[in-house]
């Protein structure tokens, strides 16, 4: 369950697979406290078992609770896959394309991405639209149930660099967390 519930993004599978396994090892707590305090004779042991399974299911609530929260803070998606989103996009700054104005956004088990795509100004619509149905093809292979929101800028025209800006803003609160 909590396999599944990792695959799909999915909060309220893990959850449940959480707190099937706190019961697991509440069981196994007791079970272990009751039997060393019935061998050795230390009654001390049954309540030091007893705050360690406590604690576990403490922490285990902890991670829940900031699990969910930052469900509904709408946080950016995992490091990793804005890492491998750069990487797609790298692939096709060799081809002479660039990109900007890159946010991403996590809601449940569904990624938000939104960027800038600056190609050649000769290009016709149709030609930067079917690159940017490849790029959009390519980033949703890395980041899965992802929804794409793409704004075509041609790359020499000076105004499609005035929301650059957003990209220096964002790195600079990246520096300051």
């Amino acid at each position: 369950m909590l396999k599944a519930g990792r695959a799909y993004n999915s909060i309220t599978l893990e959850a449940d697979a959480k707190h099937l396994m706190t019961d697991v090892w509440t069981s196994v707590g007791v079970i272990i406290g009751v039997g060393l305090v019935w061998l050795s004779g230390w009654l001390w042991l049954d309540p030091l078992i007893a705050l360690l399974v406590a604690a576990n299911i403490v922490w285990t609530g902890w991670q829940l609770l900031h699990r969910s929260a930052s469900g509904l803070m709408d946080e950016a998606i995992p490091p990793e896959q804005i890492a491998q989103i750069e990487t797609v996009l790298a692939n096709y700054r060799s081809q002479g394309l660039d990109f900007h104005a890159l946010r991403t956004r996590q809601a449940g088990r569904h990624a938000f991405i939104s960027l800038h795509v600056l190609v050649p100004g000769e290009w016709t619509v149709q030609h930067g639209h079917d690159e940017v149905e490849l790029i959009e093809a390519d980033i949703r292979a890395v980041v899965p149930f992802s929804h794409l929101t793409t704004h075509l800028e041609p790359i020499e025209d000076p105004l499609s660099q005035v929301d650059a800006s957003l990209d220096r803003n964002e790195e600079q609160h990246r520096n300051e967390s």
